[in-house]
C-alpha cells in the first residue's frame, strides 16, 4: 500500500451546520470538560493541562491505546491539535469554522487523520479505527451540535424501561 493510499484509509472528516455564531462555538469547543462529552462513545478524554487532553481507547481484545492531544493552533477561524511524542495512535485533527449560508450560523467543517503504528499494534489499531471512522468522527460533531444548542448530550442509557433486558416488573 502507498503512503497516499495509507493515509486516505486513516483520514476521515464530517461537516455540520449550528446555529450559533463562532466565538460560542469555539469557546465551548475548547472548554475543558467538553472533548470527554462528545468524544465517549469512542475514548475517554481527560483534560490534563492547559490546551491538553489525555486520551485513552478501548480497542479489540481488550487492548487499550492511549495518547495525549495539544491544541497547537488557535485562531477565531479553526483550531489544530496534534499528538505529542509518545502517542499509541499518533494523529492531527483540524476543526474550521465558517459562516453558514444565509445567516443560519456557523459551519463546522472536523478533519482528523490517524496514523496507526506498523506491526501487530498497528493492524490492531487500524481496526479499532476501520471500524467506521466517519461514524466517529460525525458522532463527536452531531454530540458537540446537542450540547451547543441544548447545554447536554441526548442519551439512550439508562432507559428506564430497558431494565433487566427490557423486561418491566
Amino acid at each position: 500500500m502507498s503512503t497516499t493510499e495509507a493515509e486516505a484509509d486513516a483520514a476521515t472528516a464530517a461537516s455540520i451546520t449550528i446555529g450559533k455564531p463562532v466565538s460560542d462555538l469555539r469557546s465551548l469547543w475548547l472548554r475543558p470538560d467538553t472533548q470527554s462529552r462528545i468524544w465517549s462513545h469512542f475514548a475517554e478524554v481527560t483534560p490534563s493541562g492547559d490546551q491538553t487532553a489525555d486520551w485513552v481507547a478501548h480497542g479489540p481484545a481488550g487492548g487499550e491505546y492511549r495518547w495525549r492531544t495539544r491544541v497547537s493552533e488557535s485562531d477565531t477561524d479553526g483550531i489544530r491539535w496534534t499528538t505529542e511524542e509518545g502517542a499509541d495512535v499518533p494523529n492531527v485533527g483540524v476543526l474550521t469554522f465558517r459562516p453558514a449560508p444565509g445567516d443560519r450560523g456557523t459551519e463546522l467543517h472536523l478533519d482528523v487523520r490517524f496514523d496507526p503504528p506498523g506491526g501487530a499494534i498497528g493492524q490492531a489499531v487500524a481496526k479499532l479505527f476501520h471500524i467506521a471512522p466517519r461514524e466517529i468522527v460525525r458522532t463527536a460533531l452531531y454530540r458537540f451540535r446537542a450540547l451547543a444548542l441544548t447545554g447536554e448530550i441526548p442519551t439512550t442509557a439508562p432507559q428506564p424501561a430497558a431494565r433487566n433486558g427490557g423486561v418491566d416488573r
